[in-house]
């Protein structure tokens, strides 16, 4: 079986390297984020099969990362945290975590946390199909194929396509678009969006100006046919 994909969180330095070392010595392919905002900019480009976040960053709560991630992806959250609080634990799950895990931990019961998340999520190892099979992303080899065939897209128009891709059938706002993509001070350029789309509609559509692919949701956003 392919390597599953953990990406911590954790501005902790010797946490992170804690974790990583539980987690690799059950061969689970690591990657780290000392910061929230890094955090979420790794979950969109790089797809991992399960997320373990701190609640106390640097730069933001954990529970506003949770809040972020769940804006483009259903991937499970960990929560790995010294905050013991009732109340902490009830705002991490209703911020969108899959399960909140107590410092100081045991390695045997966070890795049998993290077995039970990933049995819930298919790997990432297995390409994302939408648009009735003609759309299939391999998010591992960063490879995009319609209706069989390679296209070549800019890193920009395949972080757009992976975002939509995640979530297939289902209307993903301008805002949030802009944001994950580009960064905060594009939320309002609507514009811009509507030309990035328009190049993908090029390469990915049998006839751009009739897409069957890329649908577009008038005055609210964009979403990828299921």
């Amino acid at each position: 079986m392919a390597e599953r994909r953990i990406l911590i969180i954790d501005d902790d330095p010797q946490l992170r390297e804690t974790v990583t070392i539980v987690l690799t010595s059950q061969e689970y392919d690591v990657q780290a984020a000392p910061t929230g905002k890094e955090g979420i900019a790794q979950v969109s480009d790089r797809a991992p099969d399960l997320v373990v976040l701190d609640v106390n960053l640097t730069d933001m709560l954990g529970f506003e990362v949770v809040r972020e991630i769940r804006r483009f992806s259903n991937v499970p959250v960990l929560m790995l945290t010294g905050r013991s609080e009732s109340s902490d634990i009830v705002s991490g799950l209703d911020s969108g975590a899959d399960d909140y895990l107590i410092k100081p931990f045991k390695a045997d019961e966070l890795l049998a946390r993290v077995r039970a998340l990933l049995r819930r999520v298919p790997s990432s190892e297995q390409p994302i199909q939408a648009a009735e099979g003609q759309l299939e992303i391999d998010t591992k080899m960063r490879i995009t194929r319609v209706r069989g065939e390679q296209v070549d897209l800019t890193p920009t128009e395949y972080q757009l396509l992976l975002l939509l891709a995640q979530h297939p059938g289902e209307v993903l706002d301008h805002q949030t678009l802009l944001q994950r993509v580009w960064g905060d001070e594009y939320v309002n350029d609507t514009a811009y969006l509507k030309v990035y789309i328009w190049h993908l509609r090029r390469k990915l559509e049998q006839n751009p100006h009739d897409p069957k692919i890329v649908m577009t949701e008038w005055g609210v956003g964009y979403r990828l046919a299921p």
